[in-house]
This record gives C-alpha cells, sequence and structure tokens, in this order.
C-alpha cells in the first residue's frame, strides 16, 4: 500500500494501459454515430454559411454530402480490420483459406 501512494506533492503515475484493449460494442457504435453526425453538422454548416453569404442555394447541399463523405471514409478507415501483412510473416494457408494442417490438442491425434 505504501508504495501506492505518491510523495506529498508528487504527481500520481497512470495506470497503464493494455495496448490489447478492445473497446464495447456501444463504444464502437457511439463513436461511428458521432463521426459521422458531427461530419454532416459541420460541412452542412459550412455549405449554409458560404449560401447565405454568396446569396446561392446549393452549397449547403454539397456540404452536407461532403461532410457524409468524409465522415464515411473516416469510419472506414478507423473500424475496419486491420489487412494482415504480405511477405515473410504472412500465414500458410491454402487456396480455401484453411491451414493446411489442423490444430490438434496435445497429445491428440
Amino acid at each position: 500500500m505504501a508504495e501506492d501512494t505518491p510523495a506529498p506533492g508528487a504527481a500520481r503515475s497512470r495506470p497503464e494501459t493494455s495496448a490489447e484493449h478492445q473497446p464495447s460494442g456501444a463504444d464502437v457504435g457511439w463513436g461511428i454515430t458521432g463521426t459521422l453526425l458531427s461530419g454532416i453538422i459541420v460541412w452542412g454548416g459550412v455549405g449554409l454559411a458560404l449560401d447565405r453569404w454568396l446569396g446561392t442555394n446549393f452549397l449547403a447541399l454539397v456540404g452536407l454530402l461532403l461532410g457524409l463523405g468524409v465522415a464515411i471514409y473516416l469510419v472506414v478507415m478507423k473500424y475496419a480490420p486491420p489487412v494482415p501483412p504480405a511477405g515473410k510473416g504472412a500465414r500458410k494457408t491454402t487456396p480455401g483459406g484453411r491451414r493446411s494442417r489442423p490444430r490438434t490438442q496435445k497429445g491428440q491425434r
């Protein structure tokens, strides 16, 4: 216990976070929803402001579509599964995608 308490006036160290920590499904869903909504709102607002400033009627729609497109791109880049490495470290699989030999438990054939 005494090792966990910092010296008076010293900063407390942060607990180490695991690199393998996976967010919950709700966290991912809210992240996607927030990204899509913020893209539409921000770029739609920019288009609406340009419409009012320039006296046009189409830039709000362009801003909405641009914001939606950029937001979808960001969601795909952030939440898509990683691409497996090619070359030396690649796993050896058969053309059907299965391993050439099935894994067995120790002592079983």
